[in-house]
C-alpha cells in the first residue's frame, strides 16, 4: 500500500534531513488533518504540497553543519568529538536512523562509551574495538539542530607474501635469481579493506622493470603484483610495500635474494724465483668455481688454481673455471725467458725494503756508540778529577803534631806567648841577617830545589791515580776494569 508519510520521510533523508515518520505526520496533522482522508492520487500530490511547505521552513531555518571524515583500524576504540551547550539536549544518531544515545543515556548495547569534556562544552562518543559494521555516518544534534557529522571508514590491515615461481617465500631462505635473467615475482595482498596498491623496491631503490598488478572483485580483497625484472651483481634485498590505505601503516615484506652469475676469470702471473713462473687463476663467481685448469702450451697443467712453471722456454698459457651458472676463459699469454709485465714477487719487495732501512740503522747505531764513548770520557774525567781531590786531601798528619797544635789553640796563653816570643833560632838568624858578614855565600847551583824522597812519591801518587794516599788499588782497578768491559 502506498505510504506517502514513509515517501515523503525517505525523501527528506536523501536531502540532508534527518526527520523520524512520527514527526512528519505531527506536522502533517497540524497543516490539516482532513487531508488524511484523501484516497485518491490526486489528494496524495496535494498531501506532498502541504508537507513540502513545513518542510520548507525548516530547511530555510536549519543551520549547515560540518561534515568530516575519519578513519580507523578495525579492532581499535573511535571516539568522536562534538560541540554542545546542553548534555541533556545532545542526541547521537548513526546512519541517520538508529538513536544512540540522549545525554548521558546510551539506548543500544554497552559497545559506545559517552564523556563529557572541557567544562560540559563537548561531548566524546567512543566506539569501542570498532569493527567493519560501525563503518557508516554519525550525527550529533543538540537542542534539535544537527550539529556534527562523522564519516566513519574502518579499514582492514592486508597479508602480504611473496611467490617465486611455484613456491611461497619464506624468510628462513633466499630467492635464488640469475644475473642477465629475468626473473618473476609475485607480491599477494589478501584481505585488505580497502584494496590496496603494491610498489616494488630493490636494496631500497625503486624497481626497474615491468610491473603488473591485479585487482579483484571487491567483497575478495585480493591484490597481486608481479615484477619482472633482470637482476645485477650486488642485489641484495628485495620488497613489497603496501599504500592507499589511511589508518592503516604501510606493510612491507622483504625478501633477501642470491644472484648467481658465472665465473669471470684472469690469470695472474708473477716472477718468484730466477727460473720459474708463478700462476694464479682468480676468479669472481656466485656459487664459487668448482672446476679450475691451467694450461700450458695447450696442454692441462694443473686443475688447481695455482701452479708453478720453468721460466727457461717460452710458453703460453691461460685458464678457466666453472660453476652451475657457467664458464669462463682467459685470453692467452705468451711467456718469454723473461717476463717484463709480471709483479714484483714477495721477497723481491723485502730485499728492497731491507736495502732502505739498512743505512737508516748503520747510522743509527754509529749515533749511539759515538755518544756512549763520549759519556764514557766524560765519567774518567770526572773520577779522575775527584780521585786527584780525596788523594790530597786525605794525607795524615803526625799524631804529635796534631795533638799539640790542638793543645796550643785550646790555650791563649800558648798562643799568645807564641807570638810574642821568637824563638832562639829566629833571634840568631835576625842577627845574622843584621851583619853581613855572617851572611854565608850560597852556590848558585845550591839554589835550585832538589825534590824529596815524599814528593818523589806524591807525584808518583798523581800521575798514578790508582797509587795515591787514601786509595783502594784493588777497588780502582775493579772499577775502571769494569767500564772498559762496558766499552767493548
Amino acid at each position: 500500500m502506498f505510504q506517502p508519510l514513509k515517501l515523503t520521510s525517505f525523501v527528506l533523508k536523501a536531502g540532508g534531513l534527518p526527520i523520524p515518520v512520527n514527526r512528519i505526520y505531527r506536522l502533517f496533522s497540524c497543516c490539516n488533518g482532513k487531508i488524511r482522508d484523501l484516497k485518491n492520487m490526486k489528494h496524495y500530490l496535494v498531501q506532498i504540497l502541504v508537507l513540502l511547505l513545513p518542510c520548507g521552513i525548516i530547511l530555510a531555518n536549519r543551520q549547515v553543519s560540518p561534515r568530516s571524515s575519519k578513519a580507523a583500524v578495525v579492532g581499535t576504540n573511535v571516539t568522536l568529538v562534538c560541540n554542545i551547550s546542553g548534555v541533556n539536549l545532545t542526541i547521537w544518531m548513526f546512519n541517520n536512523i538508529d538513536q544512540i544515545s540522549q545525554g548521558l543515556s546510551i539506548f543500544t548495547s554497552n559497545q559506545y562509551g559517552l564523556e563529557v569534556r572541557n567544562d560540559r562544552t563537548q561531548m566524546a562518543l567512543t566506539v569501542i574495538i570498532a569493527d567493519e559494521e560501525d563503518e557508516g555516518l554519525y550525527s550529533c544534534q543538540n537542542k534539535g539542530n544537527l550539529v556534527m557529522e562523522f564519516d566513519l571508514t574502518m579499514e582492514v590491515p592486508p597479508i602480504l607474501q611473496l611467490e617465486f615461481g611455484d613456491s611461497i617465500y619464506s624468510s628462513k631462505r633466499k630467492l635464488n635469481v640469475t644475473f642477465t635473467e629475468e626473473a618473476a615475482v609475485q607480491c599477494i595482498a589478501r584481505g585488505s579493506k580497502p584494496l590496496v596498491f603494491l610498489r616494488w623496491e630493490v636494496d631500497g631503490r625503486d624497481a626497474v622493470g615491468e610491473v603488473k598488478t591485479n585487482h579483484s572483485r571487491e567483497d575478495e580483497r585480493i591484490t597481486i603484483s608481479t615484477l619482472r625484472y633482470i637482476p645485477n651483481v650486488g642485489d641484495e634485498t628485495l620488497a613489497c610495500i603496501t599504500g592507499g590505505q589511511q589508518a592503516v601503516p604501510s606493510e612491507t615484506v622483504r625478501a633477501n635474494i642470491n644472484v648467481m652469475y658465472a665465473p669471470k676469470c684472469s690469470l695472474l702471473i708473477s716472477n718468484e724465483t730466477t727460473n720459474e713462473f708463478r700462476l694464479f687463476c682468480r676468479c669472481e663467481a656466485n656459487p664459487p668455481p668448482n672446476n679450475y685448469g691451467i694450461y700450458v702450451n695447450d696442454s692441462l697443467q694443473s686443475t688447481e688454481r695455482e701452479v708453478f712453471i720453468s721460466s727457461q722456454s717460452p710458453a703460453v698459457v691461460f685458464c678457466n673455471a666453472s660453476n652451475i651458472i657457467g664458464a669462463d676463459t682467459t685470453d692467452p699469454v705468451e711467456l718469454g725467458e723473461f717476463h717484463v709485465d709480471q709483479p714484483l714477487s714477495g721477497g723481491i719487495i723485502v730485499l728492497i725494503v731491507c736495502l732502505l732501512i739498512l743505512p737508516i740503522l748503520t747510522i743509527a747505531v754509529v749515533i749511539i756508540i759515538r755518544q756512549r764513548r763520549k759519556a764514557k770520557k766524560q765519567k774518567d774525567i770526572n773520577r779522575h778529577n775527584a780521585a786527584t781531590i780525596d788523594a790530597t786531601s786525605n794525607i795524615p798528619l803526625p799524631k804529635e803534631q796534631n795533638e799539640g797544635n790542638i793543645e796550643d789553640k785550646n790555650d791563649p796563653s800558648n798562643l799568645s806567648s807564641q807570638k810574642a816570643e821568637p824563638s832562639e833560632q829566629n833571634k840568631e838568624n835576625t842577627e845574622d841577617m843584621s851583619d853581613p858578614s855572617k851572611v854565608p855565600l850560597m852556590d848558585p847551583s845550591s839554589q835550585r830545589d832538589v825534590p824529596s824522597e815524599q814528593d818523589k812519591d806524591n807525584f808518583q801518587d798523581l800521575t798514578n791515580p790508582g797509587e795515591g794516599p787514601g786509595i783502594d788499588k784493588e777497588k780502582w782497578k775493579e772499577e775502571d776494569g769494569g767500564d772498559d768491559d762496558e766499552d767493548v
